[in-house]
């Protein structure tokens, strides 16, 4: 008992970045579908992962020395199936009609081996059913394929590391194994009652990937930027005037009006620009908007620079004043965020209300086209 609490103590301990960098792809393909990610369904994602992690751990650990591997001359495969019931009984002294044998062979450290083979996968079946929505055939199948993964991953010696396999195949591991996989499933079906609801939890993936947040609008703008400064630096090999102002409204003003008031970032995350009635956006607004914009900015930054050039005594009154107008922008930003963000999709910010359009989410428009 304490060896399979350690292993999994350890990679609890050492694996919770990995276990994160696995859950990235999921998360990214949920973003991209619902457009949000609720805290439950990363926490699934999340702790289906790190299960992994320590269901493999569990399998490869400890990893003994290599030249006592090298020593060994026993049996590698054992392909005799319930075979357990014949080394039950010569391990443990278990006989079936005797009742005093049964408790010793119950507690025995052979049975117990049994039952954590068996609760090995019990969670993949949770995790199937609930999580993937997977049928019982798929997690046979799938517990089966992984139980015989890490079966051939201890016949291989580790994938040739080890000079032979440092453990027993064993084909009854993989038929308890696959019986746990299986009994996990059908708990979960019992359990489903009191589990969050599955369709619920797609609902308010739904309801909040219908609002466009500023941390979705600022990844937006932090992939088209890059964009807009390859573009950039193309106009400037023909050291045109005004390259950067001129490759920001080609790319938010020409570009993305083209393709539906969805540039490459918003097309990423889900949302486009749209006149304020939820029509397609018309060309001279989507270039007002932008315009607008570039306009604020550079009027925004030009204060700072003032400032930095009136005759002040100290250079630190004026970096000082500076940094107070930095400040005073960033709280404005932020609050007209939040404002944005209690009136609905009906509201921008300034530049989108002065051009007359708005953001709009594309998620449940990709959702009803794929019912």
């Amino acid at each position: 008992m304490g060896f399979y609490v350690g292993v999994i103590r350890s990679a609890l301990l050492y694996f919770p970045l990995v276990a994160a960098v696995i859950t990235l792809p999921f998360l990214l393909h949920h973003y991209r579908k619902f457009g949000s990610v609720t805290f439950l369904r990363f926490f699934l994602a999340y702790s289906f992962a790190l299960y992994l992690l320590c269901a493999y751990c569990l399998v490869i650990l400890p990893l003994p020395d290599w030249d006592e591997v090298a020593k060994l001359t026993g049996p590698s495969v054992q392909l005799i199936p319930f075979s357990f019931f014949r080394d039950l009984s010569r391990e443990t002294d278990f006989v079936l009609t005797d009742p005093s044998t049964y408790l010793p062979a119950l507690t025995s450290t052979f049975t117990l081996q049994f039952v954590f083979n068996f609760a090995l996968l019990f969670p993949l079946g949770f995790y199937l059913r609930y999580y993937f929505r997977r049928k019982a055939l798929f997690t046979g199948i799938a517990s089966f394929c992984l139980s015989l993964f890490f079966e051939l991953t201890q016949l291989s010696g580790l994938y040739g590391f080890y000079p032979r396999a440092y453990r027993l195949f064993d084909v009854d591991d993989l038929l308890c194994n696959t019986l746990g996989g299986l009994a996990g499933y059908l708990v979960t079906g019992w359990l489903w009652r009191i589990l969050p609801d599955r369709d619920r939890i797609d609902e308010k993936s739904y309801e909040k990937g219908e609002r466009v947040t500023f941390p979705r609008r600022c990844f937006a703008l932090l992939v088209d930027m890059f964009f807009v400064s390859l573009l950039y630096g193309l106009l400037s090999i023909f050291r045109l005037p005004f390259a950067f102002p001129v490759a920001y409204l080609l790319y938010f003003g020409l570009f993305q009006w083209a393709c539906g008031g969805k540039s490459l970032g918003k097309r990423l995350t889900k949302f486009c620009v749209v006149n304020r009635d939820g029509s397609r956006v018309l060309l001279w607004r989507n270039l007002l908007r932008y315009a607008l914009l570039e306009l604020f900015c550079y009027a925004f930054w030009g204060v700072a620079w003032l400032f930095r050039q009136l005759p002040l005594d100290s250079s630190l009154v004026g970096a000082f004043l500076v940094a107070v107008w930095l400040f005073a922008g960033l709280c404005a930003l932020l609050l007209e965020a939040a404002v944005n963000r209690s009136a609905g999709a009906q509201r921008d910010f300034l530049y989108g209300r002065l051009s007359g359009t708005r953001l709009k989410s594309t998620v449940q428009e990709k959702a009803a086209a794929s019912k």
